[in-house]
């Protein structure tokens, strides 16, 4: 199957339109012709038939008196008198009996009349009757000649309709060419009106092709109040709220895996951002020794440092799928179970835990390759139920975890030995099964009266898959 093709839907729909409008025009202007033509045609045949009346009327006045008086060189005169005109096509003048006493042709001068069908002698009142004739089309005007009330004879007088049909044909060449003239004015403007209705639709073409390659930055020009501008609002209203959907999805990102970001945006309605309580596990890890290196470093060296161990904390928070809370200094929050709730989010806490106790240690490997100061972490991890939601006001809010479990969580790390990962019974009970630990007994932790029980993560058991 040939594959589909935006430019050629777009030329075929300025030319359906071009064909369109002009097929309309067109139409509009031949039956305005007709019209035209067929009542430029009646009010000839009108005028026509009301001349050749009067010319007869005319010629059976004058004819009476020298009918009367048997002058048949004055009929003859009277009858040649009238063939100068060019729409006379014969004149014939008959006596009571039908004898012909003046005729256009003086070869039936003497000869009884003889009327073509489907013409009939004159009788009490002037006939008019329009025939085919042998040269075209005959007005055909019987008139009586009578007087004091006494039959004296016939006037018959054939009006030829050629100068109609001459007036007529002359009319429609005229109307032909102003039609011509017309349809190509018709058609330029269907070509300019085609072009102008459908560049919208191109620019509305190529804007859907930039937003599927990817470009939300189009923004198509406004240039009628009609449906087609209507429809190009709405288009780059779309587009708006797109960009603002990629914009809310990559600043999202940056604080949870992109995963998790589709799914939220997927069915934000599942995403609670209200307080409310769940259960999640939060790590905390901090990097040992921190200030007094920083004191040794120079500040290029230390932001170097933090940037190095940011990225790779983001990026195993996000492969574990968590979301990264907040930096702290030289520390870092993250979250598992929210906003996205999961029921293993305890043993993904671990498993990030697990992978960035290896992380720092390659990390820390390769800069004493360089040259540089090793760097070691303690990393803290409880699971419990906490308020998560967003906090803040309307100019400054973010999404974050509150309550005494995400302070066990801090208080762990600040208890982990460097390189040691220190989890609570809590944890444990979730990920008992799935991980290796050592249990620790009871330590003190700072705004805890009694101990908490806490154990060592050391990794993971076979059933536990990979960190």
């Amino acid at each position: 199957m040939r594959g589909f093709k935006w430019g050629e839907v777009g030329r075929s729909l300025k030319a359906k339109l071009s064909l369109l409008i002009t097929a309309v025009l067109v139409l509009a202007i031949v039956l305005v012709v007709v019209v035209l033509s067929r009542q430029q045609q009646e009010s000839l045949s009108v005028e026509m038939t009301k001349r050749g009346r009067s010319i007869a009327e005319n010629l059976a006045a004058g004819a009476k008196t020298s009918l009367l008086q048997r002058d048949d060189l004055t009929l003859a005169v009277l009858v040649k008198d009238a063939m100068k005109d060019s729409d006379v096509a014969y004149v014939v003048i008959t006596d009571e009996t039908g004898q012909i006493r003046a005729h256009s042709d003086i070869t039936q001068v003497g000869e009884q009349v003889k009327r073509p069908a489907p013409l009939a002698p004159a009788l009490d009142e002037i006939a008019v009757k329009t025939y085919r004739g042998p040269t075209g089309g005959i007005i055909d005007f019987a008139v009586p000649l009578t007087f004091s009330r006494v039959r004296l004879g016939a006037l018959y007088l054939g009006f030829s309709e050629e100068s109609i049909v001459t007036a007529v044909r002359k009319a429609r060449r005229q109307a032909a060419l102003v039609t011509l003239g017309m349809v190509s004015l018709g058609i330029a403007a269907a070509v300019g009106l085609a072009t102008l209705l459908s560049r919208p639709i191109f620019r509305l073409v190529e804007g859907t092709r930039a937003i599927a390659g990817g470009d939300l930055r189009v923004s198509l020009p406004v240039t009628s109040h009609d449906e087609l501008g209507t429809l190009t609002q709405a288009f780059n209203q779309m587009t708006k709220s797109l960009r603002e959907k990629e914009m809310i999805k990559r600043a999202f990102s940056r604080y949870v895996a992109r995963e998790v970001v589709e799914e939220v945006l997927k069915d934000p309605e599942q995403m609670q951002l209200k307080g409310e309580r769940r259960e999640v596990t939060v790590l905390f890890c901090d990097v040992r020794g921190f200030t007094p290196m920083s004191e040794r470093l120079s500040p290029e060296q230390v932001v170097s440092l933090l940037n190095d161990y940011y990225t790779l904390m983001i990026e195993l928070t996000f492969k574990h799928d968590g979301t990264l809370d907040k930096f702290l200094g030289d520390g870092v929050m993250a979250i598992f179970g929210a906003p996205i709730a999961y029921a293993d989010h305890a043993l993904h806490a671990c498993r990030a835990a697990l992978a960035m106790q290896a992380g720092i240690e390659r990390l820390s490997a390769a800069r004493v390759g360089a040259g540089k100061e090793p760097i070691v972490i303690g990393i803290g991890v409880n699971a419990g139920e906490v308020v998560a939601g967003t906090v803040g006001t309307e100019e400054r809010m973010e999404y974050t975890v509150i309550g005494d479990n995400v302070n066990l969580a801090s208080r762990l790390t600040s208890n982990a030995k460097p390189g040691q990962i220190l989890i609570s019974r809590r944890t444990l009970d979730l990920v008992r099964d799935a991980v290796e630990v050592r249990a620790l007994g009871g330590i003190h932790v700072k705004g805890k009266d009694g101990e908490v029980e806490a154990y060592e993560l050391v990794g993971l058991r076979a059933a536990g898959g990979k960190a």
